[in-house]
């Protein structure tokens, strides 16, 4: 059984690899493996339906084998690096998902636009 929780992610993305880079270098105890979308593809059959779903938003699948995304997926990655737990805790306190999630989500739809001196071909671009 796989004791490292998987971060599935857009390889395609400049802002889902930088987040992969530093999360790397904040992840002292090697809690996590990182997979891109790309390369899970290779390995699982993906729907274009499942695609499109990571691509919106990483995905994480803990130990247990239960997933998280989005917003979750990262304060989960946050509490278990040191130098970000105490940020990663606050996003585990009552109410900071109602500012949480939403923000993430807003972030995560626009990436296209406030990255698109980093992004070639509309590849983080959101479908609509």
């Amino acid at each position: 059984m796989e004791r490292k929780s998987i971060v599935l992610y857009d390889g395609d993305c400049y802002l889902c690899r930088q987040t992969k880079q530093v999360i790397k270098l904040l992840d002292w105890f090697g809690a996590f493996r990182w997979l891109s979308l790309q390369e899970y593809e290779k390995r699982q059959t993906v729907s274009s339906k499942q695609r499109e779903v990571i691509r919106g938003e990483i995905h994480l699948v803990k130990p247990d084998g239960k997933i998280s995304t989005g917003y979750q997926a990262v304060r989960f990655m946050l509490v278990r690096c040191p130098l970000t737990a105490p940020l990663g805790f606050l996003m585990y306190l009552p109410y900071a998902e109602v500012i949480g999630d939403p923000l993430y989500r807003l972030i995560a739809k626009n990436r296209y636009r406030i990255f698109k001196n980093k992004c070639t071909n509309g590849v983080c671009k959101l479908p609509q």
